[in-house]
């Protein structure tokens, strides 16, 4: 603070040079150091457009759209083993890939796991070495230097792994709406604004909330999202040998960008598939794949009809000789759908199909691949 005297001489020089003076007033009394958060903000960049909205720049599917807003904060979240921290690891495996920075804040796991995981996307030690910060706090932060250095770090990518610990190491309750504002103020948002860093909380959904747009605890957790918010839904399990398959949906996207580029708006949860990622994990190492909305949709249509196909042959296993009718009825799903898929594996020659001896009556039975007298798909779709 400045004396009575002082500043009028400063106002009257300001007034002369033709100063905006509630700001410079404002500016004289904030203590050296300090700035003042209610002091007005110059929006010059915004009236003249150098100041934009930003491109998403992280998670790139293969059409190049990227999926993460850099110093945005978003949300993945969907019910356990859903994929979401392998689509987040993924995603800190190509910031590396390209040279980026990346910080992981462990809320969940150890760091065996990540990094771990990180190595079998192929991430090389000296990459992980060089740039990726990984820290397991299980204190508060308080002063913590190490905790004041990570939110004036640079990074491109931040992951929060473990919303709901994030909560209570803040001794904050995500059910309340006041809390939650007040978790966004003290870490994602910093670490957003501070590290210019594109940070993303994993989150889970309501125990037997089938369809729910919104994550576990308060629905102002999507909110306070100033980024992309996914919600992400299993199609094909996943796991260590596997070929697995999730859809991000997007449920909330701010800036705008990524809405625009993804699939069709599904009116029952408001949100549209902003990408389909296959996670392959059958050969060394794990493959990701993250494909766009119209070869997602057909690839869901594919996985639809392939975990129908398995659903018969596997009633065949159960049932060897079982005729169409019993198949319809043994098998969930429409019946002309179950026909068909029935009529495909008899084509490719998975499903041997026999006549009965009445005319357009077949028993079925898993084919043996050494079989040379496969039998063609004829009359399967007979009623016996």
């Amino acid at each position: 603070m400045i004396e009575h005297a002082a500043a009028l001489t400063i106002v009257r020089s300001l007034i002369a040079d033709g100063a905006n003076i509630p700001a410079a007033l404002a500016e004289l009394n904030t203590p050296a150091g300090e700035t003042d958060p209610w002091a007005p903000v110059d929006f010059e960049d915004v009236l003249t457009g150098n100041a934009t909205a930003p491109d998403a720049a992280f998670l790139r599917r293969n059409d190049g759209a990227a999926l993460l807003y850099p110093g945005r904060v978003h949300m993945f979240y969907g019910e356990s083993e859903s994929g979401k921290s392998w689509v987040a690891l993924h995603t800190v495996a190509g910031v590396l890939a390209d040279g980026g920075t990346a910080l992981y804040v462990d809320l969940e796991s150890d760091a065996l796991e990540v990094v771990g995981r990180l190595m079998s996307l192929g991430v090389p030690p000296e990459a992980l070495r060089e740039r990726f910060t990984y820290v397991r706090p299980d204190t508060p932060p308080g002063n913590s230097p190490g905790f004041q250095r990570l939110l004036n770090t640079p990074y491109d990518l931040a992951i929060i792994d473990g919303s709901s610990d994030a909560y209570a190491l803040f001794a904050l309750n995500q059910n309340d709406a006041a809390d939650v504002s007040a978790f966004m103020r003290k870490l994602p948002r910093p670490l957003a604004e501070g590290s210019g860093a594109a940070t993303v909380l994993i989150d889970h959904v309501p125990k037997g909330a089938n369809g729910s747009r919104f994550a576990q605890g308060s629905q102002n957790k999507l909110s306070a999202v100033t980024g992309a918010a996914y919600l992400i839904e299993p199609t094909e399990a996943l796991g260590a040998g596997k070929r697995g398959t999730v859809v991000m949906r997007v449920t909330k996207d701010r800036p705008g960008r990524v809405r625009a580029v993804s699939g069709v708006y599904r009116k029952s949860d408001r949100t549209q598939i902003a990408a389909q990622v296959v996670i392959d994990s059958t050969g060394d190492g794990t493959r990701f794949e993250v494909l766009a909305p119209d070869e997602a949709d057909e690839a869901t249509r594919a996985d639809v009809w392939e975990n129908l196909r398995m659903r018969v042959v596997e009633y065949l296993d159960a049932y060897p000789g079982a005729g169409i009718t019993q198949i319809r009825e043994g098998v969930t799903g429409s019946a002309s759908k179950i026909a068909e898929a029935l009529g495909q594996l008899v084509i490719v020659g998975r499903v041997r199909a026999e006549e009965t001896g009445r005319k357009g009556s077949y028993r079925h039975y898993v084919a043996d691949p050494l079989d040379p007298a496969l039998t063609g798909g004829h009359g399967i779709f007979a009623d016996e």
